[in-house]
């Protein structure tokens, strides 16, 4: 399993590939790691691959996902700044995943985040340009960060996101 995605950083997006290590599944707690002093958080989109594929075009590119979540970017900022963006990004438990769910159910949420990510960096242009550098494989997961600076985060804060009383999001930051 590959988790790649476009981290937003500086006024632009820029690919990322993190370690299997870095997903942390849903309810489970967020460590702030004691090797970084500037930790922050971008809310995401996330996406499953459903199929193999290399090179595919935009518009073939719904076919090759099952199910979407929101998610949150865990980024070193302090890293990031001295150019360490591996370091700064692949760290374990870097990507939160909420509650999967199908793309057509994800896709009429009233949450505006999906909209703000589709006109500033459209998943169907995620997915090609991915898959004209890797290709994408079944369980694969990809990420989309929202189009605005990371917010610091502290102990003890949670992310929490819930639709009709279903939770969609939670995190607590340790």
């Amino acid at each position: 399993m590959k988790i790649i995605g476009f981290t937003y950083y500086e006024g632009q997006y820029r690919m990322a590939v993190k370690s299997d290590s870095s997903l942390l599944n849903q309810g489970k707690p967020f460590f702030l790691p004691d090797w970084s002093e500037d930790v922050h958080a971008n809310l995401c989109i996330v996406l499953r691959v459903c199929r193999l594929g290399r090179s595919i075009e935009p518009k073939f590119a719904v076919r090759y996902y099952d199910a979407m979540a929101y998610g949150i970017d865990f980024q070193a900022t302090d890293w990031l700044k001295q150019g360490k963006m591996t370091e700064a990004l692949a760290f374990d438990s870097a990507l939160c995943v909420g509650e999967w769910m199908l793309p057509a159910i994800f896709k009429t949420m009233p949450y505006p985040l999906l909209n703000e990510i589709e006109q500033a960096f459209p998943i169907e242009r995620a997915i090609a340009d991915i898959s004209h550098i890797m290709t994408l494989r079944m369980g694969d997961i990809l990420y989309i960060d929202l189009p605005k600076e990371a917010q610091p985060i502290q102990r003890e804060e949670v992310f929490e996101y819930e639709y009709n009383g279903q939770p969609l999001l939670y995190c607590r930051i340790k």
